[in-house]
C-alpha cells in the first residue's frame, strides 16, 4: 500500500502555489527527489536539495553557494536550530540569519512550522517533533512547534522585513487550503481534518465544531495548526505574475487529474480583489476553459429568477470571477437555526428550491450517453422534467447573498453539464447536502422537505445512485486522501470509546466483598475493589468487623480463572485458607470459577485481629468456555452438578 505520508502528491500543495519561475534558483532543505522536491523541479530548472540530516558544514556550504531566489524550509527549523544552539530560540535566530544572508536581494524564505497552540494538538494529535501528546504545550525539548509571535521578530531581526504569514489547513503537510491575514476561513469551511498518517492519535472533541467556535471568536490565527511564512528583504514582496498579493489558495486536487483545479484570491496594488480559478495540471485545462461557456448558459437559464451567475472572464492560464462580498445561503440558514427559527430556515430553503424550479430551459427528460457516462444507467420515473443544461451544484454554500443588494449569486458553477439532467436531482442535492449533514440541520426533516419538493421515495433512491456515480466520475481511479486515511487504518482513538472501554475493563475486573452478619449477604453491605492497572491483580487488606460470621468474595462479574497466591488472616498457618464456591482446581493455586456469579465463601473466621489478606490475579472468561473446560479438569464435575441440583 502507498505510504501516504511521504508519497502522496498532496504533500507538495504547500509550495505548488508559489510563483516560482523556471529561471529561479531554489534551495530546498529536504530530499531533492521527495514529493516536494519533485514539484519544485517542475517549477524551476535550478533546484538543490540538502537533507536536514546533512552535516553543519555541508548545510552552510550550500547556503553560501549562491544568492538563492527561494529557500524552502518545511518543518525542519527546530532540528536545524538545535544543531546551532541548545537554547531554543537562539538556535533558530542563528539559522534565520544564515538563511537571510544566503538570499538574493529579491529572494524569499518559505518557512513552515507547527504552531505550539495548534487546535489539532489540543484535540489529541501527537506533536510532530517530540512524538508525544502535548509535547509542544508542555515545552518538550524535542518540540518542533513555535508561535507566530515568536518567529516574526526573529525573521525581521534577520533583515527579512517583508514578511507575510499564511495559515495552511489542515496543516502544512497536507495543505488543502492556505489562508492569510487578509482572508480568514468562513464558518463550516474547516472540515476533513485528517492527517495523522505517521502516528496514532486521540480524538478528544470534534475539531470541525471547535474550529467554528474559534472562527466565530476571531481566534483562528492563534489556533491554526501550522504557520507558513513568506519572508524577504525590503521591497521583496511575494506576488504573482500580475504583481498581485496572494491572500488565499484552495486546492481542489484530490480527485481525477482532469478535474483538479486551484482557486486563488489575490489583491492588486490599488486594493482590488480578484477571484481566480486555474488548472492544477495540464489535464484540467478543459475544466477551466468550460467555465466561460457555463457562465453564458446560466445567464440565460437564470433570467427572471432571483439567481444570477457570477461574472466570468478569461485570465492568463485560467479564468477570473467577480470578487463579491456577502454571505452564503448556507450561512443564512445556519444563523436562523442558531436563533431557533426553524420555520424561517425551512421557508428560506423552500424558497431556494422554488427559484430553482422556475429556471428556464426545462424539457421532458431523455437519457443520453453523456448522461450515462456521468450518472450511470439508472431507471428514472417517466415524464420527469429536466434542465437542457444543468448546474447540478447549486447547493447552499455556492449561493452568495450579496451584502449591498441582497441578490442571490451562484458563485461556483464548475459542475455544469450540457445535456438533460432531471430538475428534481438538482433539488435533491440542495436538500441532501444541507438537511442531512449535521445534527443541528437535521431538525429540518429532510424526508418532509423531499416531499414538499415533489421528490418521491423512489426518486430519492435513484438520485442516491446517481450521486454515487457522479462522485466516482469526479475521482475516477484516484483514491482520495480521506479514503486512504481509513483504508490505511491510521489509529485514532475517540475519547468516548476509550472511556467506554475503560468502564468495560473496570467492570470485568471488579471485585466485590460481601459481609454476612448472621442474616446472609446484602448489596448495601459490601466493598468494591478495582484492579488499578486493569490487569486483574489484587493485593488487598480487607477489614472484617467482629460481628461478621462469613465473608463472600466475588472475584469478577462473570466466569473467571483465579490464581490465589494469598487468602488468609494474619494469624493463619496457611497462605490460602479453606473456602467454598463453584471452584474447580486447575493446578497449583489456580482455580476455574464456572458460574455466572462466581464467588469464594469463607466461613471459618478467627477471633481477634480481623484483617483478611488477599493476593490474587483474576482473568474473566466466557461462561460457555468455562462449562467446556470444567469437566476436563474436574473428575467429580458431573457428581457436583447432580448434588447441586
Amino acid at each position: 500500500m502507498q505510504d501516504v505520508f511521504t508519497e502522496s502528491y498532496l504533500r507538495a500543495n504547500i509550495i505548488a502555489w508559489l510563483p516560482i519561475q523556471q529561471e529561479d534558483t531554489v534551495l530546498y532543505i529536504g530530499e531533492e527527489n521527495d514529493m516536494i522536491g519533485t514539484k519544485l523541479k517542475e517549477l524551476s530548472g535550478s533546484v538543490t536539495g540538502i537533507p536536514p540530516e546533512s552535516s553543519a558544514d555541508t548545510f552552510k556550504a550550500a547556503l553560501l553557494r549562491g544568492n538563492w531566489e527561494y529557500i524552502i524550509c518545511l518543518g525542519t527549523l527546530a532540528k536545524l536550530g538545535r544543531r546551532e544552539s541548545e537554547e531554543r530560540l537562539e538556535g533558530v535566530r542563528q539559522v534565520l540569519n544564515m538563511f537571510a544572508g544566503a538570499l538574493s536581494k529579491s529572494g524569499k524564505l518559505i518557512l513552515a512550522v507547527e504552531n505550539i497552540f495548534g487546535l489539532k494538538y489540543f484535540a489529541g494529535v501527537k506533536e510532530e517533533g517530540s512524538k508525544d501528546w502535548f509535547g509542544a504545550v508542555e515545552s518538550s525539548p524535542q518540540s518542533a512547534g513555535y508561535t507566530r509571535e515568536e518567529l516574526l521578530p526573529l525573521l525581521r531581526g534577520a533583515g527579512l522585513t517583508e514578511c507575510s504569514c499564511y495559515y495552511p489547513f489542515p496543516d502544512y503537510r497536507f495543505a488543502m487550503a492556505i489562508y492569510s491575514d487578509a482572508y480568514q476561513p468562513r464558518l463550516g469551511e474547516l472540515i476533513d481534518q485528517v492527517g495523522n498518517f505517521d502516528m496514532e492519535r486521540l480524538i478528544f472533541f470534534d475539531e470541525t465544531k471547535a474550529a467554528d467556535v474559534v472562527i466565530r471568536q476571531g481566534r483562528f490565527r492563534e489556533f491554526s495548526n501550522s504557520y507558513l511564512f513568506a519572508a524577504g528583504k525590503a521591497g521583496s514582496i511575494l506576488v504573482n505574475e500580475q504583481d498581485e498579493r496572494i491572500s488565499y489558495v484552495k486546492f481542489s486536487n484530490d480527485r481525477a487529474k482532469e478535474h483538479n483545479i486551484r482557486t486563488f484570491i489575490t489583491t492588486d496594488a490599488d486594493g482590488t480583489n480578484h477571484l481566480l480559478k486555474l488548472a492544477d495540471t495540464a489535464d484540467a485545462a478543459a475544466q477551466i476553459s468550460n467555465m466561460e461557456q457555463n457562465y453564458h448558459a446560466l445567464s440565460d437559464i437564470f433570467e427572471n429568477t432571483k439567481f444570477s451567475a457570477n461574472r466570468c472572464k478569461p485570465r492568463t492560464a485560467g479564468v477570473e470571477f467577480e470578487f463579491l462580498k456577502g454571505h452564503t445561503m448556507e450561512e443564512e440558514l445556519d444563523f436562523l437555526l442558531e436563533q431557533g427559527d426553524t420555520e424561517g430556515a425551512k421557508n428560506k430553503l423552500l424558497e431556494v428550491l422554488s427559484e430553482i424550479k422556475s429556471c428556464r430551459g426545462q424539457q421532458k427528460f431523455q437519457m443520453t450517453e453523456e448522461f450515462r457516462s456521468v450518472f450511470g444507467s439508472v431507471e428514472l420515473p417517466p415524464k420527469l422534467l429536466a434542465f437542457s443544461a444543468a448546474d447540478i451544484d447549486m447547493i447552499l454554500p455556492n449561493i452568495l447573498i450579496q451584502d449591498d443588494s441582497g441578490d442571490w449569486t451562484v458563485i461556483d458553477y464548475e459542475w455544469m453539464f450540457h445535456f438533460p439532467v432531471p430538475v428534481n436531482y438538482v433539488l435533491y442535492r440542495v436538500i441532501h447536502y444541507y438537511a442531512e449533514t449535521t445534527a443541528t440541520r437535521r431538525i429540518l426533516d429532510a424526508a418532509a422537505l423531499y416531499g414538499q419538493a415533489g421528490i418521491t421515495e423512489r426518486e430519492q433512491a435513484v438520485y442516491g445512485k446517481m450521486e454515487r456515480a457522479f462522485q466516482s466520475y469526479v475521482i475516477k481511479s484516484h483514491v482520495p486522501l480521506r479514503q486512504l486515511y481509513h483504508e490505511g487504518r491510521c489509529l485514532a482513538y475517540h475519547l468516548t470509546s476509550l472511556l467506554y472501554a475503560k468502564r468495560e475493563i473496570e467492570q470485568r475486573h471488579l471485585m466485590q466483598v460481601y459481609f454476612d452478619r448472621g442474616n446472609g449477604t446484602r448489596e448495601d453491605d459490601c466493598i468494591n475493589y478495582r484492579s488499578k492497572s486493569f490487569d486483574g491483580e489484587f493485593q488487598l487488606e480487607i477489614p472484617v468487623d467482629d460481628n461478621v460470621t462469613a465473608v463472600r468474595i466475588d472475584p469478577a462479574v462473570s466466569a473467571c480463572t483465579v490464581e490465589i497466591r494469598r487468602l488468609c488472616f494474619p494469624s493463619s498457618k496457611e497462605d490460602v485458607i479453606k473456602f467454598y464456591g463453584p471452584a474447580h482446581k486447575v493446578g497449583g493455586q489456580i482455580y476455574l470459577l464456572e458460574a455466572e456469579d462466581p464467588y469464594l465463601l469463607i466461613t471459618d473466621l478467627p477471633e481477634g485481629e480481623r484483617r483478611l489478606l488477599l493476593d490474587m490475579r483474576v482473568e474473566t472468561i466466557s461462561l460457555a468456555a468455562a462449562k467446556m473446560i470444567a469437566p476436563k479438569i474436574d473428575p467429580k464435575y458431573r457428581i457436583k452438578k447432580m448434588l447441586k441440583r
